[in-house]
């Protein structure tokens, strides 16, 4: 995904951003495939360094962390982050800095910001996604998928430390 500054005539600017799956490798293990993708972008100009907030969202398929079976999902997060010359953005370092940074060469104006969109929907994939909160998962004896069908799997490894437990509730 390109952003191509030169087309703006004043600061501050927006702009939105479209792509789809061949236009960003989001390569990570729950995500089967990438539909849609839009970026909008808020800039503002200070010097030579261009400020960028903005909202990266995907219409992704997932895979359920229980169940296994693929769902859609839209993720959104917000990000920001500094467009500039490389060789600017290292003399400017005087302190650490934890910005993201995006660079074009010389006067060209455009930068290459599929990198940061990436990271920013990255961070918005759940740790465990579900097809839904109350999920039922897989039977751990048989395999089968306990949101469709039920099975006739025992229920019987009941640590035995527990089985006291059962009087109070009786």
């Amino acid at each position: 995904m390109i952003l191509n500054l030169k087309e703006f005539d004043s600061f501050p600017a927006r702009k939105v951003l479209r792509g789809d799956q061949k236009d960003l490798d989001l390569e990570f293990d729950s995500i089967r495939s990438l539909n849609r993708i839009e970026f909008s972008l808020e800039i503002q100009k200070s010097g030579e360094e261009y400020f960028c907030q903005g909202e990266a969202r995907a219409s992704v398929q997932m895979t359920c962390a229980r169940c296994l079976g693929e769902f859609d999902q839209d993720l959104v997060n917000s990000t920001d982050f500094i467009v500039c010359t490389r060789e600017q953005a290292l003399a400017n370092r005087d302190v650490v800095d934890n910005e993201d940074y995006a660079y074009f060469q010389g006067q060209d104006l455009q930068a290459d910001v599929s990198h940061i969109v990436r990271q920013t929907l990255i961070t918005a994939v759940s740790m465990k996604p579900l097809c839904s909160e109350d999920c039922r998962g897989l039977c751990p004896q048989c395999g089968t998928n306990l949101n469709e069908n039920s099975c006739k799997c025992r229920k019987t490894n009941i640590d035995q430390r527990w089985e006291g437990l059962k009087k109070l509730s009786g």
